[in-house]
């Protein structure tokens, strides 16, 4: 039992603020978030399950602070109401969208509102550190309870639980306990959800979580795993069906970091197979996979008939000293003309990541390789500055080798040198950035 009759609360995705400061906002957003549909999910099922007690009363706001302005009002009136728990979670929050997370939960915070904050920096820096670094040590000052890892696995309704009891801990590490999905809730958008954004027949879902890949500059396999882990098939193609016909959504991202190694790939290509060619249902589908994909039995035809359109793949480099440097060895330049031939020869568009800014990388080679990289032809590629992420390998080195120069985590977005780098001079990365997206 609780000690509460009724919670009030309030799941929000931040945002983040631009150059000048000011909380980047759209009209429409182009995807809903992942985080706050698996967030939504889980709290779905803890209600239905009544765990919590059946005569609890819930009111649930998810809110993405992209496309909608937070209320505070609504909520700080909220906070005043000793007869109902009113809980904030600031979820999925990355490094760059930190300062704003932060200025949310301390505007809550002293309102009276129990504020949790979660996601990948918090998480990153709990993986990579052996102790709180100075910004997530404000928030736990301001009694702003932090959370590190998954909510899987009984995570979620122990926080609620011990919420609704006033009693909640500074800190839940849920790092050593990943939990295994199969049976895990699978994320929904909640009604109302898609008019906020632009395409409102396209969806977001994760399959499965992990990478088994060792890159230095990931962050997913600190916080999520090396080792793979899935979602029930039957319950995937369960939500693609249910949300085809209840909401109309026909297009999906993939978010797994890799979905050529998630074990099931080709039992839920199977079910997609049978929607379009038995049932009628034209899904369509991103997905993120890594540059040996095009060589797994079967894996590109059946994602052409499944539905794929596109593809995002992890290229990073044409210079093999750099993908030795930071050990993504598993990639190799010589076939990556190849890679984007076989994908594009079955009608799937590849979209190519690439890094600029590893160790080896000047200004010149830069431009060689990006002449190179367009030489083969790809349909789409985004270019990303090379960024010490909390979580990665090359955070932790950078933090011990006095590298990093940028102590606003507003600029840790792929977009901003944060740190010096050894072949090219302030101003001389940017641009060479710059110029990248320019050719």
């Amino acid at each position: 039992m609780v000690k509460y009759k009724k919670l009030r609360f309030y799941i929000i995705k931040p945002s983040k603020y631009d150059d000048d400061g000011y909380v980047i906002r759209y009209w429409k957003g182009v995807l809903p978030n992942n985080t706050l549909a698996c967030l939504y999910a889980l709290t779905k099922d803890v209600k239905e399950r009544g765990i919590l007690g059946e005569d609890l009363k819930w009111e649930i706001t998810l809110i993405d602070d992209t496309v909608q302005r937070p209320p505070y009002g609504k909520i700080m009136r909220h906070a005043r109401d000793k007869d109902a728990k009113t809980l904030v979670c600031l979820a999925g929050v990355q490094s760059n969208q930190f300062p704003r997370a932060e200025d949310i939960a301390l505007k809550l915070r002293a309102a009276g509102a129990d504020v949790l904050i979660g996601g990948f920096h918090v998480s990153g820096v709990m993986a990579t550190l052996p102790e709180l670094s100075p910004e997530l040590q404000r928030l736990q000052d301001a009694g702003v309870i932090l959370v590190a890892g998954e909510g899987e696995g009984g995570h979620w309704e122990m926080l609620l639980h011990d919420a609704l009891n006033d009693n909640l801990r500074p800190v839940y590490n849920f790092l050593g306990d990943l939990p295994d999905l199969s049976d895990a809730p699978i994320p929904e958008v909640p009604p109302g959800t898609m008019k906020h954004y632009a395409l409102s027949h396209y969806g977001t879902l994760d399959c499965g979580r992990g990478c088994p890949f060792g890159c230095s500059f990931c962050t997913v396999i600190n916080v999520q795993g090396r080792k793979m882990r899935y979602r029930n098939v039957d319950k995937i193609l369960a939500r693609i069906r249910e949300n085809f016909h209840k909401y109309g959504i026909t297009n999906y991202f993939f978010t797994d970091d890799n979905f050529c190694r998630n074990k099931n790939w080709e039992a839920i290509m199977d079910g997609l197979i049978e929607m379009r060619e038995k049932e009628n249902i034209k899904i369509h589908y991103l997905m993120q996979i890594d540059t040996q994909s095009h060589k797994v039995p079967m894996f590109v035809k059946k994602a052409a008939r499944s539905g794929c359109q596109s593809v995002f793949i992890g290229m990073e480099s044409l210079n093999e000293e750099n993908l030795i440097s930071v050990q993504k060895t598993q990639n190799k330049t010589s076939e990556f003309r190849e890679l984007v031939d076989v994908f594009h020869s079955v009608g799937i568009v590849t979209h190519l990541s690439y890094i600029i800014g590893f160790p080896f990388d000047t200004v010149e080679s830069v431009k060689k390789d990006v002449d190179r990289l367009v030489s083969f032809g790809s349909g789409q590629t985004s270019f990303f500055m090379m960024t010490p992420l909390p979580g990665a390998v090359d955070y932790k080195t950078a933090l011990e080798k006095k590298m990093l120069r940028d102590a606003d985590l507003n600029n840790y977005d792929t977009f901003h040198e944060t740190h010096r780098h050894a072949r090219m001079n302030p101003g001389e990365w940017l641009k060479a950035y710059e110029d990248a997206w320019h050719r």
